[in-house]
C-alpha cells in the first residue's frame, strides 16, 4: 500500500509525545512493508540532517515553512472564524504541494495528522477519488476549554473563550470530511462524536518501543522527582508551574533533601519559582537521553491540568518501570487503575500525601513497576498498534487486500 503522510510539523527529535505518535506509525508502516510519502513542515529543524533521518524509512517533501505564533497574527484572528491555532498551519505551500503531487503519483490512502492540517482534506478530494483518514492526537477543542477555564488574567481569558468557540465551529465539522476519523483513545471517541454522531470515529492509541521493557534500572536516588513536558505546549507549562508553587513548597518543608528535575525543552524563565524551593528545582531541558536520566529518579510527576488525548511519557514510563503520580486528567485515555498501575492525585493534598508514601516507602514501588510494564505490554507495542491501522486502511481501500 502507497500512503501519503500530511504531518504539521518533522517527528525529529523525539521530544514530545505529538512527535513520537507520527514517528511510530511511520516507521512501523514502512517496516511492514508499505511505501510512505511523508510531506511536513520544516519549520525550525535542520533540512539536511531531517532528510538523511526520514529516508531511512519514507519518502520525505519537507516544506520550507515557519509556523511560529505571532502576535499580531493573533490578535488579527479576532475576525477569523478559523481557531488562530488551526489559521497559521493553512498555508499556500501545502496546497501547492498537493496540487504538483497528486496527479502524478498514485496513492492509496491519505492519512493527514491532527486537526491543524485537516483542511487539506478538500484539497485532495478535489484531485483524486482515495480514503482520506484524519489521525487526532488530541480534541484540539477540548485543551482550549480547560485552558480558558484556569486562566486568571481576564484579558487571556476572553481570548482562550473566543478560541474555544471558534474550535467549537470548527473541529467537529471539519472531521466530518473525512473516511475515518482517528482518535488516540476511546474516550476521545466518545467526546468527538457527543459534538457531531456524524463522524466515522475509530479509537486506536499510540504505541511505545521493545527497548523500554529491558531496562534494569539502579536503586534511585532518594527523594528525587522528575517532571517531563515541553514547555511550548500550555499545558505542561501549566503543569510545572501549578506543581512548583502548590505542593513542592509543602514536601520541600518535610523533606528538604528533594529535587526536581524538570525535563523538556522551552523557556523556563517563564516559570516563576518559590524563594523556598529555588535550591531544590533543578532545570535539566533537553537532554539527548531522556532514558539514561530517569533511570535513578524515585518517581514521575503528571500533574496535568488541562490537556485531552493520552500521554505518551506516561505510556512509556510504565513500559520503563518508573512510579508514577497522575491526575485523572494525566492518564485520561490509559485505563490505568490507581495504586495497581500508578498512583492518582487530584488536588494538592494528594498529591502531597503520595510524594511522602513513596519517599517513605509506604508503596509496593516494584510490584507497581510490574504491573505497569505488563499493561502496556499487553496492549500498546507499536506494532500491535500499526496492525490496528492497517486492518482499517484495508477495509477502506479493499484493491488492496
Amino acid at each position: 500500500m502507497r500512503i501519503l503522510q500530511i504531518s504539521p510539523q518533522i517527528p525529529l527529535p523525539l521530544t514530545d509525545g505529538g512527535k513520537k505518535s507520527i514517528n511510530g506509525l511511520t516507521r512501523c508502516f514502512a517496516a511492514r512493508g508499505h511505501q510512505i510519502d511523508f510531506t511536513a513542515y520544516r519549520k525550525h529543524h535542520d533540512y539536511k540532517s531531517a532528510l538523511e533521518e526520514l529516508s531511512r524509512y519514507c519518502r520525505p517533501h519537507i516544506l520550507d515553512v515557519q509556523t511560529d505564533d505571532n502576535i499580531l497574527d493573533a490578535f488579527f484572528n479576532l475576525f477569523s472564524p478559523l481557531p488562530y491555532n488551526i489559521s497559521k498551519f493553512h498555508r499556500e505551500e501545502m496546497k501547492n504541494f498537493l496540487e504538483d503531487f497528486l496527479p502524478k503519483e498514485k496513492i492509496d490512502i491519505a492519512m493527514v495528522h491532527n486537526s491543524h492540517m485537516a483542511w487539506v482534506v478538500d484539497v485532495i478530494k478535489s484531485f483524486v477519488n482515495i480514503p482520506v483518514v484524519l489521525r487526532q492526537e488530541n480534541v484540539e477543542m477540548m485543551i482550549m476549554k480547560r485552558f480558558y477555564e484556569t486562566q486568571k488574567n481576564p484579558l487571556l481569558k476572553y481570548y482562550a473563550k473566543l478560541q474555544y468557540k471558534k474550535f467549537l465551529a470548527y473541529e467537529p465539522v471539519i472531521c466530518e470530511k473525512f473516511d475515518a476519523c482517528i482518535m488516540i483513545s476511546e474516550q476521545d471517541k466518545v467526546t468527538i462524536q457527543n459534538f457531531n454522531p456524524a463522524i466515522k470515529a475509530y479509537a486506536i492509541p499510540a504505541g511505545v518501543d521493545d527497548f523500554l521493557f529491558d531496562y534494569k534500572r539502579p536503586e534511585p536516588e532518594p527523594y528525587s522527582i522528575a517532571h517531563i513536558g515541553q514547555l511550548s505546549w500550555l499545558p505542561n507549562l501549566d503543569s510545572l508551574q501549578w506543581f512548583l508553587e502548590k505542593i513542592l513548597p509543602a514536601v520541600v518543608n518535610v523533606y528538604p533533601q528533594t529535587k526536581l528535575y524538570a525535563y523538556g525543552a522551552g523557556d523556563y524563565s517563564k516559570i516563576k519559582i518559590p524563594s523556598e524551593v529555588k535550591n531544590n528545582f533543578i532545570i535539566k531541558g533537553f537532554v539527548a537521553d531522556i532514558w539514561k536520566e530517569m533511570e535513578d529518579k524515585s518517581l514521575l510527576v503528571v500533574p496535568l491540568r488541562i490537556g485531552s488525548g493520552i500521554r505518551i511519557k506516561i505510556l512509556e514510563m510504565l513500559a520503563f518501570g518508573q512510579t508514577i503520580i497522575s491526575t485523572s486528567l494525566g492518564k485520561e485515555g490509559i485505563e490505568l487503575k490507581d495504586s495497581e498501575h500508578i498512583l492518582i492525585a487530584d488536588d494538592e493534598n494528594s498529591f502531597i500525601e503520595k510524594i511522602a508514601g513513596v519517599f517513605e516507602r509506604k508503596y509496593d514501588t516494584e510490584l507497581l513497576g510490574k504491573n505497569g510494564r505488563k499493561f502496556i505490554k499487553d496492549r500498546y507495542l507499536w506494532d500491535n498498534i500499526a496492525q490496528k491501522f492497517e486492518e482499517l486502511y484495508l477495509t477502506l481501500t479493499p484493491d488492496n487486500q
